[in-house]
């Protein structure tokens, strides 16, 4: 088969890319910059969030795996870009007969207060799952992203910062999971939406206490009130310094909602890895 990938340089996105090559798939890399050597069984096409009338060429490609998107800022418009980029990406597929597979997020609900979780709860919304498949990934963990953020701080200091104790529900989901699951809804040509984390929900202290002994590490953990850390994140970011979570990330962790997930991973015959064995993959 010959899939394509947006944001094929990206922490999910060249995770799929190597499995995808591995299986024996061709892969179509859609990013801006072109990589110095392709991979064998790689081509190229250059794609950009901010080319939102581009239409691409889809000459023999089966399957599109939408993995890119614009980070928020306060200067840009993410949102739009985002939801108009990805509509249209899956209307292109729709109309070429490619499997369009949409990936969204556990923070995606009407209640999101993040402007991640508010533009692909917009798009959970929009996009027609009689023709496409939706994702809803739990936290990924892997060597990139929130997870790797956390552990990189760990290995500096032992001193966390829990907020508001640290109760939020995560239910996590390891990146070579992920990249397996995706494969087998190509596969099968999986249509719908589906929420694909462990059943089981940690604690932000628990997935925390677990990322500190991975990095050799006895946590020392500081409790602060949401209103705290939205002041402290926000100085931060003003003066540019190094921190693990960003405003978005708090927003994110305010609204976390624990869900059964049971049913749609029987519905996907698949079993995921829980936290401890994730960690020890890495």
């Amino acid at each position: 088969m010959r899939i394509a990938i947006t944001g094929s340089n990206g922490f999910i996105g060249s995770e799929l890319v190597a499995y995808l090559l591995s299986a024996g798939h061709e892969v179509l890399l859609l990013q801006r910059k072109k990589p110095a050597v392709l991979p064998t069984g790689a081509f190229y096409q250059p794609y950009d969030m901010n080319w939102p009338e581009r239409m691409l060429d889809l000459t023999g490609v089966d399957a599109l795996v939408h993995t890119a998107y614009m980070p928020f800022t306060t200067t840009n418009n993410a949102e739009s870009v985002n939801v108009h980029t990805t509509l249209r990406l899956s209307n292109q597929c729709s109309a070429n007969g490619v499997h369009f597979i949409f990936l969204s997020s556990m923070s995606a609900h009407e209640d999101a207060l993040s402007e991640y979780g508010k533009y692909k709860f917009k798009l959970e919304k929009r996009l027609d799952t009689s023709k496409c498949l939706i994702l809803r990934l739990g936290l990924v963990i892997g060597n990139e992203g929130l997870f790797s953020r956390i552990y990189n701080s760990f290995k500096k200091t032992a001193l966390a910062v829990l907020i508001a104790g640290g109760k939020q529900p995560v239910q996590p989901i390891y990146i070579g999971d992920v990249v397996r699951v995706i494969a087998k809804c190509i596969a099968e040509k999986r249509k719908g939406k589906f929420t694909v984390a462990v059943n089981h929900a940690y604690t932000m202290k628990e997935l925390s206490a677990a990322i500190a002994a991975k990095a050799g590490k006895k946590p020392l953990f500081i409790s602060v009130p949401y209103w705290m850390a939205n002041l402290g994140i926000g100085l931060i970011e003003l003066l540019h310094l190094p921190f693990p979570v960003s405003k978005e990330n708090l927003l994110g962790l305010q609204q976390l909602r624990a869900e059964d997930t049971s049913a749609d991973l029987d519905k996907l015959g698949i079993n995921l890895l829980d936290l401890k064995a994730s960690l020890d993959k890495l």
